[in-house]
């Protein structure tokens, strides 16, 4: 009897240990475990390290932001998967893939590719201004104007914190970064980025053109409008979908 009500203890206990570490790690993962220690992060970022040198020398960004990102988007996990379909460590969305050609979002090489490609032209977007880089990253570039409010605070000061802990620095609103990759102007006046071919976009668009595979939700990410908003300028029926090639109006 004695030996049964052991057994029954020694369970409950292991069970409650797991339990407790289970949460503890959802936790970090919740929190997108900038909370961590340097060493932990650092630990965590080192497997993917030269596939994040490599890309941030490509496009010109820093390693520790690129590290920074990946530690909010998904603790480092290469299978993270999110609500709204986005893929891997940097949390790609399906348009953001298809913009950079990233075939598998799972793919740790690629997916670190097409985010630090992402992170390069919006250095470039917002004159090196790392806080609406790091805004722009979640929500959109629709949504933020050069120079203007940063509404997701929250993430930017997430990402803020794992910044300063891989790159030593203080990370203050005022932080800007280095902006290596040179500009050219077409001939019709177009800026454009070197090495991305990526026009910059039209902050004040009236309308936007639907890709494919997009959802309203990739709209309003793109574009900064709510999804409300998107649905009663346009007469959008329930469940919302768009097709490749529509035209949705903005304002």
């Amino acid at each position: 009897m004695r030996t049964t009500i052991h057994r029954a203890v020694s369970v409950s206990l292991a069970c409650a240990s797991l339990i407790l570490t289970t949460a503890t790690l959802n936790l970090a993962h919740a929190a997108g475990c900038q909370t961590l220690s340097s060493d932990s992060l650092q630990a965590r970022a080192s497997a993917y390290k030269p596939l994040i040198q490599n890309a941030a020398n490509q496009h010109g960004v820093s390693s520790s932001l690129v590290k920074a990102v990946i530690t909010v988007e998904s603790c480092f996990r290469p299978k993270a998967r999110g609500s709204l379909g986005e893929k891997g460590l940097m949390q790609l969305m399906p348009a953001t893939a298809r913009r950079f050609n990233i075939r598998n979002g799972y793919n740790a090489q690629q997916n670190i590719h097409g985010g630090t490609r992402y992170l390069g032209y919006l250095q470039q977007r917002y004159g090196g201004d790392l806080r609406r880089m790091v805004a722009a990253y979640n929500a959109g570039e629709g949504r933020i104007k050069p120079g203007g409010r940063i509404p997701n605070t929250a993430y930017v000061s997430k990402v803020m914190q794992a910044y300063s802990k891989f790159s030593g620095k203080n990370a203050s609103a005022g932080v800007s970064v280095k902006q290596p990759i040179a500009l050219k102007t077409s001939a019709k006046s177009s800026t454009t980025l070197v090495g991305h071919g990526l026009p910059w976009a039209d902050l004040q668009r009236d309308t936007y053109q639907v890709k494919a595979g997009d959802t309203v939700y990739e709209a309003m990410r793109q574009t900064g409008v709510p999804v409300k908003q998107l649905v009663r300028l346009n007469n959008l029926p329930a469940p919302y979908t768009i097709k490749a090639g529509q035209v949705l109006q903005l304002n």
